[in-house]
């Protein structure tokens, strides 16, 4: 349809335009309204026909716009003068189209079966909007299509005879090989033509189908309506749309949709039907479906209303359009507050928010969820309740919405939280236990050591001391080890009996007035010497007029501790600063220092019994970690208040003690003596001789390594110290000693550290040396763990120099000495 034709115009300002958003009231209507629509029809049926020829979809359309122009303009000339037809006259658009079609390779059959197919679509248009099409506009539309197909096939006009003939045969072909199911029928009842695609959807053969009338075929109960369609048809009526049933060959039927136009002149009827019996079938299927699907909802509410739990069912948007009888029972609420995201309401204020995030984001995510709020019933008062929701999706994987339960578990929480209670507490105690046991196994460790390694100084020199072969200088010098180590094993001694008397409630006190000026002072005066030695400041600012009612001796030993614990902690050049200070009706004792401070997480733990911030066998202090336990005591005794505070390690801390001035404690009667220390026997034997060996003494105790060295060389041994593992590492691999001494107690890295790195040594450095370990871990376990770590033999502190004499002997002889360097 060449554009060189007619172009498609709108409808004049005389016509009324035309009414949307309902179906179209006639032919013409429907040719003005849905004129796009007809195109695409039209193309979709055109396109395989012209396959070969390759046509682009304009070349196609061509003049068809224009075309269907006059056809609604005859037709509304024709609903004007429903009397008379429409004159014919010469169509410039199907002419064109004629001349187009010839030029790109057509011939007349194709041209003839455009016109039909735009005939059929048309009519299936009209049938698909259910248009009532009078029969004069039927004799018009098609007059008119007619008319056009005169104008178009007129260039492929030939004189010749074969011309003709293959036109006929074209025709013939074309009515045979339709994929639609034609037919030309009598009204006599009998069937007079029908194509190859009717006689194959039904099976008879074309003999058959002419022997008998039609009615025959057709389905009893279609028989009725059929006679009724007929009827029509024989006055001139077409068929625009009729179902009916027609027995096929095997005797099943197959429903057809019938559009037929009538010749009652010729007493003929030219029908074509499509077999919809697929389509049937669906659509039963489908209702049969449907039906099940209410059925089952029916069965889904009644089992839902009466199941024990809550149920509910949302939407694709997440609000509620189900909830069965339970939840309006349990809530009080009505489908009118319940449903959509009114539910909402029922839940805690508390619950609220999390329940519509997780609500929210479930649905948006469409996964399960499950979640725990609490529910108000019908008597105002919330339970716990558990709601479990899954998604729902259709056949093809669309999501419809949620399906959900809702459970009243307040028993059960009521019972988890009494079992959550429970087992904390039982697991509170079992840490309390497990750390109560931690600390008795740390504790009887440490005072295993911090008894041993005095004792070990003390009978060592004592010793040494019988023996009578010291000179002078160092008989002095054994006499002030002595004396210093026994003064720090009898303060042990009496912390320990301190400890002992405040756990059995013996502790007493013998109150007296007290200037605590006094006491600060003899303090002060005990603990300089060793804050002199190192370089340690002490300052002390004392309100002298600062006087409470109380014990002097157990006040000087709260402020000695304090004090010594202070010079202890501090490193070299540090200071340590003490005022007395009245405030009101308190007097308050602050020592403050700038030492390695407290961590926080040992901060609430500092005034218990037998807890060390540094407790292993590398701790740099000594100590049986009870001084401030008994400061505490002491000070609460009194009626006060002891505490810690610190900026963190290495930002000193801050003790600060708090006395009223006055007490109510009386003295009571004297505490009992302290148990005096067991004589030392005597050496039994003469000490082996060790003459020529080499042996390497790391110690981080002075008087330990003085001790051990005079004890060694007296014996004819030559030794070298180190007072630290790493020290000793550098001597061991310079030196290379015959045995090594080594103590297992030591800062940063200790006897087990050592003999570790010693043993990753090669044989030419030294790492085969035989080793003894002095320690006051003096349990079973020490003893073991020390020979597996790498120690030929294990000498429990304080040591005795014999048996020490006879280890290194033994070790000396059983391990031949390394080669010389």
């Amino acid at each position: 349809m060449s554009s060189s034709g007619p172009q498609e115009h709108g409808p004049s300002s005389e016509e009324p335009l035309p009414t949307r958003g309902r179906s179209p009231a006639s032919l013409a209507e429907l040719l003005n309204t849905e004129r796009e629509a007809l195109l695409e029809d039209w193309c979709a049926r055109v396109a395989p026909l012209f396959t070969t020829l390759r046509l682009s979809r304009e070349q196609l359309v061509d003049a068809l716009p224009a075309l269907l122009e006059e056809l609604h303009t005859a037709l509304v000339d024709a609903v004007e003068d429903a009397d008379g037809l429409p004159p014919l006259h010469h169509s410039e658009a199907a002419g064109a189209h004629g001349r187009q079609r010839l030029r790109l390779g057509a011939d007349v059959s194709l041209v003839t079966r455009e016109y039909a197919l735009l005939r059929d679509c048309i009519l299936s248009r009209a049938e698909r909007a259910d248009v009532d099409v009078p029969l004069h506009q039927l004799r018009v539309l098609g007059a008119s299509i007619d008319n056009a197909l005169a104008q178009a096939v007129i260039p492929f006009a030939f004189d010749s005879a074969e011309r003709r003939h293959i036109e006929v045969e074209e025709r013939e072909r074309f009515f045979q090989l339709s994929p639609d199911m034609f037919c030309v029928a009598g009204l006599d009842g009998y069937f007079k033509r029908v194509n190859t695609y009717f006689c194959s959807v039904l099976g008879w053969s074309e003999a058959e189908l002419y022997q008998r009338p039609f009615m025959d075929l057709i389905h009893p109960d279609d028989q009725a309506s059929t006679h009724e369609e007929m009827r029509k048809l024989a006055h001139g009526v077409p068929t625009l749309r009729f179902q009916n049933r027609f027995r096929t060959q095997d005797g099943r039927y197959r429903w057809l949709s019938w559009a037929a136009r009538p010749v009652p002149e010729l007493g003929l009827i030219y029908a074509a039907a499509r077999d919809i019996t697929e389509q049937k079938t669906v659509a039963q299927e489908r209702e049969q479906l449907l039906e099940a699907v209410r059925d089952s909802e029916a069965r889904f509410r009644n089992m839902a209303d009466h199941a024990p739990v809550m149920l509910w069912v949302t939407d694709v948007q997440g609000a509620t359009t189900y909830m069965n009888r339970g939840w309006y029972a349990f809530t009080g609420q009505t489908e009118a507050t319940g449903l959509g995201f009114g539910w909402f309401d029922a839940i805690h204020p508390d619950d609220l928010e999390r329940t519509q995030r997780t609500f929210t984001e479930s649905n948006a995510a469409r996964q399960p969820f499950r979640l725990d709020y609490r529910l108000r019933g019908t008597d105002g008062h919330y339970r716990w309740a558990v709601d479990t929701g899954s998604p729902r999706f259709d056949a093809d994987g669309h999501f419809l919405g949620y399906i959900g339960s809702v459970i009243d578990i307040s028993d059960r929480k009521q019972a988890e939280v009494e079992r959550e209670a429970l087992l904390a507490r039982e697991s509170a105690a079992r840490r309390e236990a497990e750390e109560a046991n931690q600390l008795k196994d740390e504790f009887l460790a440490t005072i295993s050591h911090e008894l041993r390694t005095p004792l070990t100084a003390i009978l060592g020199w004592v010793q040494l001391l019988r023996t009578g072969t010291l000179p002078a200088p160092r008989q002095e010098r054994a006499l002030e080890t002595i004396e210093r180590n026994a003064r720090a094993q009898g303060q042990l001694i009496e912390d320990l009996l301190d400890v002992s008397r405040i756990v059995s409630g013996k502790l007493k006190l013998d109150v007296a007035p007290v200037d605590l000026s006094a006491v600060v002072q003899q303090a002060l005066d005990s603990v300089r010497p060793a804050a002199d030695a190192r370089r340690i400041e002490v300052r002390a600012t004392v309100d002298t007029t600062s006087s409470v009612m109380g014990d002097p001796h157990r006040l000087q030993q709260v402020v000695w501790n304090l004090l010594s614990n202070a010079v202890k902690f501090t490193p070299k050049g540090g200071y340590v600063r003490l005022v007395v200070a009245r405030r009101d009706s308190i007097v308050e004792l602050t020592v403050e220092d700038t030492g390695q401070g407290i961590s926080e997480a040992f901060l609430p733990h500092v005034f218990e019994r037998f807890r060390q911030a540094d407790g292993g066998s590398t701790r740099k202090t000594g100590g049986l970690g009870l001084g401030l336990a008994i400061v505490r005591h002491i000070v609460e005794m009194h009626g006060g208040t002891v505490s810690a505070a610190s900026d963190g390690e290495g930002r000193g801390a801050t003790f600060t003690v708090r006395l009223p001035l006055s007490v109510t404690q009386w003295r009571d009667p004297a505490m009992p003596p302290s148990p005096k220390p067991p004589v030392a026997e005597r050496m039994p034997s003469p000490p082996p001789e060790l003459g020529g060996v080499r042996v390497l003494v790391v110690d981080d105790e002075e008087d330990a390594r003085e001790l051990l060295r005079t004890l060694l060389e007296d014996s004819g041994a030559q030794v070298v110290t180190a007072g630290s593992a790493l020290e000793g590492l550098q001597v061991l691999q310079a030196e290379h000693p015959d045995v090594l001494v080594s103590d297992i107690g030591m800062p940063v890295t200790d006897g087990y550290g050592f003999i570790e790195r010693v043993r990753a040594l090669s044989t030419e450095k030294g790492g085969h040396t035989p080793a003894v370990a002095i320690t006051a871990y003096a349990r079973s376990e020490d003893r073991t763990r020390v020979l597996r770590a790498g120690f030929q033999s294990h000498v429990p502190k304080p040591v005795e120099p014999g048996e020490l004499l006879a280890v290194i002997a033994s070790l000396a002889d059983r391990y031949p000495a390394l080669p010389k360097a």
